[in-house]
């Protein structure tokens, strides 16, 4: 009787030594990446206001804010950042020859084209700029 009292102590004992020597996996974290764009973390100016010939692109946007990104080649650049139907959009508008072409994303780099030889990509912050890339403002790039 005694034999079979020492014999469950120990294995008692030995199941809580064990246990303290286990380490708790750690909790999956599956928090989405923040982007963020410091372009627009300046205030307005007169020149980040769109030309008319881009002013009706951008209606159904709201709170947008634009950043004049500089000029390639006759093609001026600007980033506009707004809140669409489904969440917050980030968007390059090319103009040239008073012709305005577009495209957004909700996040990640995009890149936007005119159908010449130049692609233009609004990059976030933290992310390396394209290779072989011109930069045009904080986070707008040219590539060839």
């Amino acid at each position: 009787m005694h034999r079979g009292i020492a014999v469950l102590a120990v294995a008692l004992v030995g199941v809580l030594g064990l246990a303290g020597c286990t380490d708790a996996a750690p909790e999956p974290t599956n928090s989405p990446r923040t982007y963020t764009y410091s372009i627009f973390d300046s205030g307005a100016e007169d020149i980040d206001t769109l030309p008319d010939a881009a002013s009706d692109l951008f209606a159904d946007l709201t709170q947008s804010m634009s950043r004049y990104a500089g000029d390639d080649n006759g093609t001026q650049v600007w980033a506009v950042r707004g809140i669409g139907t489904e969440g917050p959009q980030y968007c390059l508008v090319l103009v040239a020859y008073d012709m305005a072409s577009t495209g957004c994303a909700s996040r990640g780099v995009l890149e936007v084209g005119r159908g010449t030889s130049a692609a233009y990509q609004l990059v976030p912050d933290g992310d390396p700029a394209p290779d072989g890339a011109v930069k045009l403002a904080e986070n707008v790039y040219v590539v060839r």
